[in-house]
């Protein structure tokens, strides 16, 4: 079980406290990708789009054979798509946890995903990211909005991303283990 609350660092998860209302970021388990005094950023892994790869990319594309879900990353830079994968050798990629890398370049992406024939489980497509001024996480973590903890490599790509919230805040620490699924009804 992971120690937890940790100082945030890339390839931390933060979790939204129960309290937070914002609707961008209301039950959400946020992959830190970078935390520096400059800023950071990161990618909700919980909150499907609701739409296929095949119904977000225009045509032609890189993965013209794929109707993978996508996944909502933040509030920012809706324009733009990134990739959580497990494609070691990949150009320009970078990874986030053991294991996992962030992006890279697509045309060489998309050539590895189709001879491996990388299911659906082993990606998550992503549009827009979540991201954080200048101290501004820091703030937000002292406000209690947010609890950073150790990242499980299985939340990245877990299947069933409608619960993934309420697992991992039940791993961060004591006072959260027993915490209701709807506080507000209480």
């Amino acid at each position: 079980m992971p120690k937890a609350p940790i100082e945030p660092r890339p390839g931390a998860v933060l979790l939204a406290a129960p309290h937070l209302s914002d609707p961008n970021f209301r039950r959400t388990a946020v992959l830190l990708c970078d935390h520096s005094a400059k800023g950071a950023f990161g990618f909700v892994l919980n909150r499907p789009a609701g739409r296929s790869l095949e119904e977000v990319l225009p045509v032609p594309n890189h993965f013209p054979d794929r109707d993978d879900p996508v996944f909502l990353g933040g509030p920012v830079g809706l324009d733009s798509m990134t990739i959580l994968h497990h494609e070691r050798d990949l150009s320009g990629s970078r990874e986030v946890l053991p294991g996992v890398f962030l992006g890279g370049e697509v045309e060489e992406l998309a050539r590895a995903l189709a001879l491996r024939k990388t299911p659906p489980s082993d990606l998550r497509f992503l549009i827009g990211y979540s991201g954080w001024g200048e101290g501004q996480l820091l703030n937000e973590i002292k406000e209690n909005a947010w609890v950073a903890c150790a990242c499980r490599p299985e939340w990245i790509f877990d299947p069933h991303p409608e619960t993934l919230w309420q697992r991992a805040l039940r791993t961060a620490g004591a006072s959260f283990r027993h915490f209701p699924d709807e506080p507000q009804a209480n």
